[in-house]
């Protein structure tokens, strides 16, 4: 048996666990047990689990429902994928269902991982966690696993009255209580929580300091081209009436996503006759609207133009862009960002990217940093650069009729 303890910010346990699920051989067990559940975090993990699963795996998954951490998305989701579910919740107030436990289990070996990640993008990706991974060898350690097993087994096989199969009857009970809130609800809650509009404020720089931290790996091409085809579903839709479009709230609020960051190659920009506008494709705002405060910071402005009026919507916060290879140069300042509304084409005028050399091939990655003064962080990494090679990985989804992509971490 050994005992390997991680608590460092580059040793992020989603990367731990994603390299877990897709060893060869596969594992023939895997059980996860979370107070909370994130509907990112289920979805960014369902197509290597249900692919588990068609080959044999045994999946089971063990949730918590207090305080609002899991939400009526996420209990739907995971009542689809025929896997075993279970809801584990103490109605008398004070008792919260807290333990995050992942077993691994193969035919030679297992691995027992506990520690303090919820099965949440921060649990896996974004958060100062910690964790300790038991490995045991088989037949060594067969008896030292099963003495393990026999203790965690309130977690990893929860029964009793406090513990329920997530049945398509116990689903609808659930869906039907208002302490369980939607997505949208629960990003809410956390930002009145943490103060999200604001992530910091006047003065922090003398009362705390501060350290990067990697973002989360990519969003896998297949969910975010199995949500497209739902957003493009919309979008074919939107273009035959795009006014109403612009009002209305998406229909499809599953396929929302709430990403660290945004990356995307960018068009040409230098030249006589180039505007220094980049288009970001309408698929990857309709995807995170919230990232690009799509749509309630815009405002909605008409004017004519060669005899035809004009529909855009438009926010002009302040941004702050710098080349990764010179991090000292930093500009502030307002960027335009809107909709074109009678094409439904969404821009941001790159002037400051031009500025700064950036040109077609060039990636940019966009986070959403909502600081007093700054709104968005845009870097460049230009071609060629050890970044540019980094981010080009995230860039897993190509933009139609161009040889650019774009993508999520």
């Amino acid at each position: 048996m050994r005992v390997n303890y991680f608590a460092r910010t580059d040793a992020q346990f989603g990367q731990f666990l994603t390299e877990a699920l897709a060893a060869e051989p596969a594992p023939r067990r895997i059980v996860i047990v979370s107070a909370f559940a994130a509907l990112q975090t289920v979805m960014r993990f369902k197509l290597r689990l249900l692919s588990l699963r068609d080959a044999g795996t045994s999946i089971s998954v063990v949730l918590g429902v207090d305080l609002g951490g899991t939400s009526k998305e996420v209990l739907r989701q995971l009542s689809s994928w025929n896997v075993n579910v279970t809801i584990v919740k103490n109605r008398i107030r004070g008792h919260t269902f807290h333990p995050k436990i992942y077993l691994l289990e193969w035919e030679n070996a297992a691995k027992v991982i506990v520690g303090s990640n919820n099965f949440t993008e921060g649990g896996l990706f974004r958060n100062y966690e910690g964790y300790a991974c038991i490995h045991y060898d088989f037949p060594a350690d067969a008896a030292l696993y099963d003495s393990a097993g026999i203790e965690l087994r309130r977690f990893l096989q929860p029964e009793g009255q406090t513990a329920r199969q997530l049945t398509p009857a116990y689903l609808g009970v659930l869906l039907a209580r208002s302490d369980i809130p939607t997505e949208k609800q629960a990003r809410g809650r956390r930002a009145r929580q943490f103060g999200r509009s604001r992530t910091t404020q006047e003065g922090d720089a003398q009362a705390f300091g501060s350290e990067a931290i990697a973002p989360p790996p990519p969003l896998p091409a297949e969910l975010l081209n199995q949500l497209i085809a739902q957003v493009g579903v919309r979008h074919r839709g939107d273009r035959r009436q795009p006014a109403a479009a612009a009002r209305r709230d998406v229909p499809a609020r599953a396929a929302q996503i709430y990403p660290a960051a945004f990356y995307m190659s960018l068009p040409t920009l230098q030249g006589r006759n180039i505007p220094g506008e980049a288009r970001i494709p309408l698929a990857a705002i309709k995807l995170a609207e919230e990232f690009w405060g799509w749509r309630g910071k815009y405002v909605r402005r008409e004017g004519p133009r060669a005899g035809r009026q004009r529909v855009y919507h438009e926010w002009k916060p302040i941004w702050r862009i710098w080349d990764v290879s010179q991090p000292q140069q930093v500009r502030e300042q307002r960027v335009r960002m809107y909709m074109y509304e009678n094409s439904s084409d969404f821009r941001f005028y790159a002037r400051p990217l031009v500025n700064a050399g950036a040109d077609l091939g060039d990636i940019v990655r966009i986070i959403r940093v909502a600081e007093p003064s700054v709104e968005f962080d845009c870097a460049v990494a230009r071609a060629g650069t050890a970044e540019h090679r980094l981010w080009l990985s995230y860039c897993t989804v190509p933009v139609r009729n161009s040889g650019r992509s774009f993508g999520y971490g």
